[in-house]
């Protein structure tokens, strides 16, 4: 066997091991993504690919709207969301990391953003009031939350009637749930379907509640 396909091959087994043992371990302890690592998710493949601009396109956030970003991370669509909402609307990124928190000031001072309240908090528990917001959307996060059922829960009490819960997932995130896993949960909460995009691979499913 050739040795380039030899290393190839070596490369996708070492790859494959790796995803097993991080899933089953983040399965039986799930918890944030450290801070060390969000500079991993903001990379030129993914801008090629999965863009802030396609990416946000496909959520439904539009001018004026009051929008949720849960678990903004490093802020990869920080900044295309508040261009999206527009002087008239309000976007909020809660992420439950102080440091990330911190670090996402300073990057919406730099751009000028005057629309954007970032919070420090926890997605099981919203710091905000029934039916106050327009949209919420979390993009490879709903993994990462031990009680899931709170969080999606206390998503449908903030959300508007009508509003929209929108949740993303890619692989080779370490939490990436199959599309129908991530429908079954939200459907536990009063969540229904009713757009959908993507692939296998990485994919953004739109919900209303029922």
């Amino acid at each position: 066997m050739h040795p380039a396909l030899i290393a190839a091959l070596s490369l996708i087994g070492a790859f494959l091991v790796f995803q097993i043992l991080i899933r089953v371990i983040r399965k039986a302890h799930p918890f944030p993504i450290p801070a060390f690592a969000t500079r991993f998710i903001d990379n030129p493949f993914r801008r090629r690919f999965l863009s802030p601009s396609k990416t946000i396109g496909q959520l439904g956030i539009g001018e004026g709207m009051k929008a949720l970003e849960l678990g903004p991370g490093s802020g990869f669509l920080t900044v295309e969301a508040s261009r999206r909402v527009g002087d008239r609307g309000r976007l909020y990124c809660l992420d439950i990391d102080p440091t990330l928190v911190a670090n996402l000031r300073e990057k919406t001072v730099k751009a000028g953003l005057e629309n954007v309240a970032l919070l420090v908090g926890d997605g099981q528990r919203l710091p905000f009031k029934d039916g106050s917001l327009d949209l919420a959307f979390l993009v490879a996060v709903l993994g990462e939350i031990p009680n899931k059922d709170a969080a999606l829960k206390e998503l449908s009490r903030v959300l508007r009637p009508g509003g929209v819960l929108s949740i993303s997932e890619l692989l080779p995130d370490p939490d990436y749930p199959l599309r129908r896993t991530t429908i079954a949960w939200a459907g536990k909460s009063g969540f229904e379907p009713f757009q959908q995009f993507g692939n296998f691979f990485a994919y953004t499913i739109n919900f209303k509640k029922r």
